[in-house]
């Protein structure tokens, strides 16, 4: 019997092809995909082509088994995709497994790290003008964490649901960290500001004491110029004063009777009668 092989688009109808995605605890949390490859003819045998693209987040390194599978990439979708072709006998049916590592799901570390780092960075703005900003961010942050973490702790059944939640927390991932970059951005603002207003502080204190210098200067001038002035009329003063004259005081001559007469004058007397 001559084998025919047929492509994808012909084929379609006659595969019945069925994935559904366990969350396995033995695997370790790894995700299994599960294939069911069938020939529907009663009849014949075929060659039935399987082919399956891998979401656009699995790359080589994450795939744990994929049996006798072969992975190619497909440069127009920028996925890769897993193919083979199997030889089935009529209602022959082949059951593929591939087991992929889970790499849906933030790691909590990650989470647990921008937490803390968006902590420090408020603590470091607590003092300064942008304090109501990082709180701001910061109750951002952390309603974007706490609703990563939910949808991480609720896990979704649905294998597409299941990608959707991760895709949606990335973007939600992303949110956090521009909020997060944004509270960086404000404590580089502040750390700028500081030198500033250090500078200006230094320039006020320096032009203040020269005003100061400045006024005493002017003071202590005019002090020396009135000392210097007091000091030349005392000098003038000096030079242009003449003592008065002394007065003339009338000779003070006791009338001759007033005067007594002396013992010399007695003697002549008792001498001139006897």
């Amino acid at each position: 019997m001559k084998m025919r092989t047929y492509n994808i688009p012909k084929i379609l109808f006659f595969v019945l092809f069925s994935i559904f995605w366990l969350l396995s605890a033995v695997a370790e949390a790894n995700i299994v995909v599960r294939a069911t490859v069938v020939n529907p003819s009663p009849t014949e045998r075929r060659t039935v082509p399987f082919k399956s693209y891998l979401p656009k987040e699995i790359k080589p390194e994450n795939i744990v088994e994929m049996g006798d599978l072969n992975i190619a990439y497909d440069t127009k979708e920028s996925v890769y995709y897993l193919y083979k072709d199997y030889d089935l006998a009529p209602r022959e049916s082949v059951l593929v497994e591939i087991e992929l590592e889970d790499v849906w799901k933030i790691p909590q570390d990650e989470l647990a790290s921008i937490r803390s780092e968006v902590d420090k960075v408020v603590k470091l703005l607590q003092d300064t003008d942008y304090a109501d900003r990082a709180n701001y961010l910061r109750e951002s942050i952390m309603t974007k964490l706490d609703e990563i973490e939910h949808k991480q702790e609720v896990v979704n059944p649905n294998p597409g649901g299941y990608i959707s939640d991760y895709r949606d927390n990335l973007k939600l991932l992303d949110q956090v960290k521009a909020d997060l970059q944004a509270a960086k951005t404000l404590m580089t603002e502040a750390k700028q500001i500081y030198p500033i207003l250090t500078w200006k502080l230094i320039i006020a204190v320096v032009a203040f004491l020269g005003v100061l210098g400045v006024v005493f200067f002017i003071i202590w001038s005019k002090q020396i110029k009135t000392i210097s002035n007091l000091t030349e009329d005392y000098k003038s003063e000096r030079e242009n004063f003449q003592p008065p004259l002394a007065e003339e005081r009338p000779e003070h001559r006791q009338p001759e009777e007033d005067k007594k007469p002396e013992i010399t004058d007695i003697e002549q007397r008792v001498k001139d009668n006897p």
